[in-house]
């Protein structure tokens, strides 16, 4: 397994914790393999790992690191290569020695005076000694594919293993609470699901594991802890939760995102990093309609002065792209454009009678259009009548002799508008159009329902939606 590690600063977060009382870390390391070279020391946040000292190694595989009392607690990595590494514990202990072997760091660690780090290392070595027993069993199983007999033996006996794991890991979470191990097994925690409750008419409840599923899927997470950032697997967890868990509708993720971010504002570490990590998240999020969390975002924390560790440039910037992203939110009511069509009459797009209003924003020259645009006249051919639909195309080339050579080229038999001659100020600017083609859809109150969808997903939007716009 390689680790990548890294200097990059994160855009929005810096680091920082309040002291553990007065007293430094020193931490003296001997690693058997090596001499006269230089290691180093890193530590994990978010889903990777950032460099945070070197030390130099003398004749005797011997390195000391030294760090002040307000060094963050987590996870730490020593690594002596960048295949060959292991983790450490900083958390209550602050002056420990750990002595290990190069061609096999954990297998062979021996630990003085870290009552933290030698948990951890029973957790670690324990967990891959009963791995090992599962994978054995996996693999006697695979030389006895059709006999059921010897398989129910090896599967009940691997169940038996991963049992005793269980029960190991929730010991320690409970006889050792304060200690890093058992804040690192509640956050690679999952629910215990029971078995469903009966409803009243004689069945068992089917929404019932989601539901529980999704209560207790915190359980054990302390979000005023900002020893969860310095971990491999929190990023993972809290990232499962938001595609996974909660229901993907703009909405349920926005009252989600603030309920953790709200228990998380005790801790400032915690408060950053779930506000980062939900900008980050669905600043740029492909799924149509999820830029509205975005928006919310930058309306609730960004806009009010919460985020106060960022630059006042940076949080500007950012308000500027939630401005520029609002207008065209779904739901909401689509600039008006008013350019001049191929006969040079000025042509309004809010005056144009349709029950589905395409705008398409093309380029003559766009190689990507030249593939969309056929998709798309044959939709428009097929649904023009049958929905009502029109296209209101808007061309970003500046020669009207090369954009009336591609609209007869391409047969755009719709309402052909040229972009750069228009009365309504830049389309670049008010419907956010980088690149070409992009395609808004509109309903018969110019509300926009969706945007940059592919054109071979134009019609069966359509289709969906007006069957679902016509139900009672």
């Amino acid at each position: 397994m390689t680790r990548k590690f890294s200097t990059l600063l994160l855009t929005l977060l810096t680091l920082g914790s309040a002291a553990i009382g007065q007293q430094g870390y020193t931490i003296k390391f001997r690693i058997s393999g090596i001499r006269d070279t230089t290691c180093l020391v890193a530590y994990y946040y978010s889903n990777s790992t950032y460099i945070k000292d070197t030390l130099k190694v003398d004749g005797s595989g011997r390195c000391t690191y030294k760090a002040p009392a307000d060094l963050p607690r987590g996870l730490y990595v020593l690594a002596i290569t960048d295949k060959i590494f292991f983790d450490f514990v900083i958390n209550n202990d602050h002056k420990f020695s750990m002595e290990t072997s190069k061609a096999d760091p954990q297998k062979k660690m021996v630990i003085r005076d870290s009552p933290e780090n030698t948990l951890f290392y029973e957790y670690l070595n324990t967990t891959r000694d009963q791995y090992d027993r599962i994978q054995a069993l996996d693999n006697r199983a695979k030389a006895l594919e059709g006999q059921k007999d010897s398989l129910k033996v090896l599967s009940d006996r691997a169940a038996v293993i991963n049992k005793e794991l269980i029960a190991y890991k929730l010991g320690i979470a409970r006889n050792h609470p304060e200690s890093f191990t058992a804040l690192l097994i509640n956050a690679m925690r999952e629910p215990d699901v029971p078995e469903p409750p009966m409803l009243p008419n004689g069945r068992p409840d089917s929404t019932f594991a989601y539901k529980y599923y999704k209560a207790h899927y915190w359980d054990g997470t302390d979000f005023t802890d900002d020893r969860f950032l310095r971990t491999p697997v929190f990023h993972n967890k809290l990232k499962k939760y938001f595609e996974n868990v909660v229901v993907q509708s703009p909405d349920s993720i926005i009252r989600e995102a603030d309920d953790l971010i709200e228990r998380s504002r005790p801790n400032a570490e915690m408060f950053k990093y779930l506000i980062w990590f939900t900008t980050y998240k669905y600043e740029n999020h492909e799924i149509m309609g999820f830029d509205k969390i975005f928006v919310h975002l930058v309306d609730k924390y960004y806009v009010t002065g919460q985020t106060t560790w960022i630059t006042k440039d940076v949080n500007e910037k950012i308000i500027k792209k939630a401005n520029k992203i609002r207008p065209l939110l779904i739901g909401q009511v689509a600039p008006n454009m008013i350019m001049q069509d191929t006969s040079l009459r000025l042509v309004s797009m809010q005056s144009i009678s349709a029950a589905y209003l395409l705008l398409l924003f093309w380029d003559p020259d766009c190689g990507h259009c030249e593939k969309e645009i056929p998709v798309l006249k044959e939709a428009y051919d097929q649904m023009k009548e049958k929905y009502k639909l029109e296209i209101f195309a808007i061309c970003s080339d500046t020669s009207v002799v090369k954009w009336k050579n591609a609209i007869r080229k391409k047969h755009m038999t719709w309402i052909n508008v040229d972009g750069p001659r228009t009365l309504t100020g830049d389309y670049h600017e008010q419907y956010d159009i980088i690149s070409t083609p992009v395609i808004y859809i509109l309903d018969r109150n110019k509300m926009i329902i969706a945007k940059r969808l592919p054109a071979d997903k134009i019609a069966s939007f359509i289709e969906s939606y007006d069957k679902h716009a016509r139900k009672p």
